[in-house]
């Protein structure tokens, strides 16, 4: 007898189930069994099935279950489709539906059933992959479990199976421009959260840096959700968080130090050269004062000795003259004459410019062109520092350049490609904000700003940033057998 036709009984929590080997191993594989229910083969003594040699690599997902051959002459058990305990009772490890979906992709046919081609299929068997009806499986009794009538194996929802065979197909047709199209549509499968979701921002982009932030935190939750949301393969979820079950540490704390951290692992070399720049000028400062109050201490003994002749009766007219004059320039509106005199010298000269601006560069040619490498690294991490804010949710993960550079070198090509269309679509956004702000240009106030421009394009960046995350997302989701992420 083949192992195919060999009969165990398993006992569990739900009853007494009769079915073959490779059934059994199936059930184990699905949670269905666990290793302390007892199993028995053909007639002979109980046994936990944990203990059973043949089944210890069906509970170590090692085994891989073969499709059997219906045959006519092997006539199942009275009880064989009936289904062991329900996965509501055990964890179910779901490592066969990805084989099944492949079978059921590619030999069975997915728009009729397999007794009534004219009945649209509702199930799918999971091992000889027949389409059925509602009509056609076997229900076990108390339950909406189907069975298999031909096999006697359970069955799956055809819409599910043919969804996420579907999204298979689509995870490995690799990453391009139909990707880049599926990202600028994405927005628009949830036009009611597009539209309040913009609104809330641009407004709170009018409330002043409180309300900025509150925007900035919102709008970055939304790009956090949408990343990690598109990555596990759930193109179909709103990009909104979900704000029913609000918590104080996931939606504030954390999008707060998760936002602090893409800027610190992205634009922190060039803060951190900034401020050398800033301390460079401080220490030019110094040395200018200390020249200028050497001047106006050579100024104060000047003064003394014009103090005598103007004091002396009998003085000179000639000194007495000069030393009016001098006297006349230690005067404040005099000094600040003069100093907006020579001011406006130096504004029309380039030559003085350049010699004012050179000695505030503390470190010359050398820190111009590492302020120049910090803006090219903060230009080309800053797409998978977001990524990986996404799809880790943490700060110590951000922050660590390492996880960043390892994503890429994992993903190869397909970060390349979501670069560039983040670089365009950032383009874009530019060029868009530049053209509103013109049209609305008149609108501008004193104090004020162009309120008009800002309403707008906070509109504007809500969507492009939605669009941003949804590329990233969907690079992810391309790549995600080689990032072990685990999607639907």
């Amino acid at each position: 007898m083949s192992a195919q036709q060999e009969t165990w009984r398993v006992s569990t929590i739900e009853g007494v189930f009769e079915t073959d080997l490779d059934t059994l191993r199936q059930w184990i594989i699905e949670g269905c069994v666990l290793p302390t229910d007892k199993v028995s083969k053909g007639t002979l003594n109980w046994i936990d099935a944990g203990r059973v040699p043949k089944l210890k690599k069906a509970f170590n997902g090692e085994v891989e279950i073969s499709e059997p051959t219906p045959d006519a002459s092997v006539a199942a058990p009275e009880n064989a489709w009936q289904t062991p305990p329900s996965t509501e009772h055990h964890a179910v490890v779901d490592s066969h539906v990805g084989a099944t979906e492949h079978q059921v992709g590619a030999s069975s046919p997915t728009n009729a059933c397999h007794n009534h081609p004219d009945a649209s299929p509702k199930f799918v068997c999971r091992m000889c992959a027949a389409a059925l009806c509602e009509e056609c499986p076997r229900y076990v009794a108390g339950s909406k479990i189907a069975i298999c009538p031909l096999c006697g194996d359970l069955c799956r929802s055809y819409s599910e199976v043919t969804t996420k065979t579907a999204r298979a197909e689509f995870q490995g047709s690799g990453f391009g421009f139909a990707d880049f199209a599926k990202a600028i549509k994405y927005p628009f499968q949830h036009k009611a959260a597009l539209i309040g979701g913009a609104l809330i921002y641009s407004f709170l982009l009018l409330a002043g840096f409180r309300g900025s932030m509150i925007g900035w935190m919102i709008m970055f939750g939304c790009i956090s959700h949408v990343i990690s949301q598109v990555s596990w393969g759930r193109l179909d979820r709103s990009f909104m968080p979900d704000f029913s079950g609000f918590s104080m540490w996931d939606d504030v704390v954390q999008p707060i130090f998760l936002g602090i951290g893409i800027t610190i692992v992205s634009w922190g070399p060039v803060m951190v050269l900034m401020f050398a720049l800033i301390f460079g000028v401080v220490s030019s400062g110094a040395v200018s004062s200390s020249d200028h109050d050497g001047g106006t201490a050579s100024q104060q003994e000047v003064e003394e000795d014009d103090l005598d002749v103007l004091t002396d009766p009998n003085a000179d007219p000639k000194k007495l003259e000069e030393a009016n004059k001098k006297l006349d320039t230690m005067r404040p509106g005099t000094q600040i004459a003069l100093e907006a005199e020579r001011s406006k010298k130096e504004s029309n000269d380039p030559t003085a410019m350049m010699q004012q601006i050179l000695p505030y560069l503390g470190a010359g040619i050398a820190i111009v062109l590492l302020l120049l490498a910090g803006i090219a690294w903060g230009i080309f991490y800053y797409p998978m520092a977001l990524t990986v804010a996404g799809y880790t949710q943490s700060f110590w993960s951000v922050v660590n350049p390492l996880v960043g550079l390892d994503t890429i070198r994992r993903m190869k090509l397909t970060y390349f490609k979501a670069f560039g269309m983040v670089i365009f679509i950032q383009f874009v956004g530019l060029v868009v904000s530049t053209i509103v702000a013109y049209i609305t240009s008149p609108f501008a106030m004193p104090w004020v700003g162009n309120l008009p421009a800002s309403f707008i394009n906070g509109g504007f960046t809500f969507y492009f940033n939605l669009v941003i995350a949804c590329v990233l997302g969907l690079s992810l989701f391309k790549c995600a057998d080689r990032l072990g992420i685990t999607v639907d």
